[in-house]
């Protein structure tokens, strides 16, 4: 049985590689796909060659036409390819585009709302088209992966599956803590509230007014420049992919994240994995990954708050610690990717039934 897989608009390993999800993606998608499928058709964006595990066929791009109407047409374009193909399995929302002209089975996962993200970035005339493509995707796809409770249960058909992101738990093993600091890990665009993240870190004691971002984003500039005018350390380092991800987030001991809109955050669950400790704002889906107080803390949008909560932490090692285990063990039971990706491969398979 061979696995298609349809990326997102635009997608590609070279633009993966750009942003530090390209070993993530191998790593924790490709490379466990291959144990259950005979081989698996990688459709890119890019016309592109790696480096890749026997059995994984990487489909590149070699038509000139617009990414938009080279979506549509990929199934017609790469005919030989799709047809070899007994299911595809797409990636975010606009991979469901190609999915329409397939006869094949076909799944995709549904990652976060892309309407309140549209609206956080002023992105009002994206909405309509979004709004529809989703409604078209979820009639077409015999399955959907939904990241988050609060979604499904928004849904009423079985076809509507709850799969959050997983943790590879090979690669973020837990250890005890033995950095110190802050860090953020993401892009840096509105979505992430960073603006908000200085104005609390710039509230510390003097010697604690330090913080580490970790990515990449059109905010960046502004984001110096307003550390400065805050007396904020900030220092910025660039994307890494996911094999060296772990010893650079073992260097701190808190995981900042104040977003104004988060699906099931692939690096918040990474972080506690290794046991650093989250700190994150009330965002609508905060509470289906930590509970308050015992594996890490929600706080509401309040500056002083959310401060007060990250100076504690910095000063009570006890409690560090405690909450640090306990971030842990919920990765554990509830976000272990083999499980997830094993009850994946199944629905997969009795799709093509």
């Amino acid at each position: 049985m061979n696995l298609g897989i349809f990326l997102g608009i635009g997608e590609s390993l070279s633009q993966m590689e750009k942003s530090g999800q390209k070993d993530r993606f191998i790593n924790l998608y490709l490379k466990r796909y291959i144990k259950d499928f005979d081989n698996v058709y990688l459709f890119s964006y890019a016309d592109e060659s790696y480096p890749l595990p026997k059995k994984i066929i990487l489909v590149p791009k070699k038509s000139f036409l617009h990414r938009y109407l080279y979506a549509f047409l990929l199934p017609i374009i790469n005919y030989k390819q799709v047809k070899d193909c007994d299911v595809v399995r797409g990636f975010g929302l606009t991979s469901a585009v190609p999915g329409f002209l397939l006869t094949k089975p076909f799944v995709f996962n549904w990652p976060y709302d892309y309407h309140q993200f549209l609206k956080i970035e002023k992105k009002y005339l994206l909405i309509p088209p979004f709004y529809i493509l989703e409604k078209l995707a979820f009639a077409k796809a015999k399955k959907v992966f939904i990241a988050t409770r609060q979604k499904v249960k928004s849904q009423k058909a079985s076809k509507f599956i709850y799969t959050p992101n997983g943790v590879d738990l090979e690669i973020f093993k837990g250890q005890n803590l033995i950095g110190k600091g802050l860090v953020f890990v993401g892009r840096f665009e509105m979505q992430k509230n960073l603006f908000f993240l200085i104005d609390a870190v710039s509230r510390l004691p003097k010697n604690e007014r330090r913080i580490t971002f970790i990515g990449s984003g059109s905010k960046k500039k502004k984001l110096k420049k307003y550390a400065s005018k805050k007396s904020v350390l900030l220092r910025i380092l660039p994307p890494v992919g996911n094999l060296k991800l772990p010893k650079l987030l073992n260097k701190f001991s808190i995981f900042t994240l104040p977003s104004l809109i988060e699906g099931s955050p692939k690096v918040l669950l990474e972080a506690m994995a290794l046991g650093l400790v989250p700190v994150v704002t009330n965002f609508p889906t905060a509470k289906e990954v930590i509970i308050n107080s015992q594996n890490g803390f929600i706080t509401d949008y309040d500056v002083n708050v959310y401060s007060n909560c990250l100076e504690e932490l910095l000063s009570d090692d006890i409690l560090l610690r405690k909450i640090s285990q306990n971030a842990k063990q919920s990765i554990v039971e509830d976000f272990n990717l083999e499980k997830l990706i094993a009850s994946e491969t199944k629905v997969l398979k009795q799709a093509t039934r």
